[in-house]
């Protein structure tokens, strides 16, 4: 059985397929994005990051494929934009502590993540979240159970950051989780 960074080095290596749109998700939310730090996790070829570095943020793009990196390294030289590639098992990275302003994940689903997610994100840093819930294994049955979003949907896993839209049947087939939040400073009393 491959590993899952042998399955996407293999994926990111065959076709020289174009650097895809950034989601949608993330259009939609370009009101709510200011500028700052970014971390993006499991960035694939790196369009949510491209998008993001276009305007004004300084992205980290992490992924476990150098196949993909590669490909994001080229275009970032050829669009001549500041974002830093890192090669990484999302299972084990140490993200940093309170040192994001936003925070995007796109199709990655780790319940281990979770906790490193909600660390990452400064006072007021926002969260941006999609990818694949249950009902995705009636059109993938063999997708693993544990890269998928339970019937509760992404904002229980998410409870101390302020909801701004929460979707739990998002896509064409209604198996896509998605949510977006923001870190609300804790006031301490006098």
């Amino acid at each position: 059985m491959k590993s899952d960074r042998e399955r996407w080095n293999l994926r990111y290596s065959g076709t020289l397929e174009e650097i895809p749109l950034p989601d949608q998700l993330l259009v939609e939310s370009e009101p709510l994005l200011k500028s700052g730090r970014a971390l993006d996790l499991a960035c694939g070829l790196g369009s949510n990051a491209l998008f993001l570095a276009e305007r004004g943020y300084w992205v980290d793009a992490l992924d476990t494929s150098m196949q993909a990196l590669r490909r994001l390294q080229k275009e970032i030289r050829e669009r001549n934009l500041t974002i830093g590639t890192v090669l990484a098992d999302l299972d084990y990275y140490p993200v940093r502590s309170g040192f994001y302003d936003l925070v995007i994940i796109f199709y990655f689903f780790s319940k281990g993540l979770i906790g490193r997610i909600m660390s990452s994100l400064k006072p007021g840093g926002l969260l941006i979240y999609a990818t694949f819930n249950y009902r995705h294994l009636n059109l993938h049955p063999g997708f693993r159970h544990d890269y998928l979003v339970p019937e509760e949907g992404l904002a229980q896993f998410f409870p101390n950051l302020e909801t701004i839209m929460s979707a739990e049947n998002s896509g064409e087939q209604g198996n896509v989780s998605q949510f977006i939040g923001r870190n609300i400073p804790c006031i301490n009393p006098l």
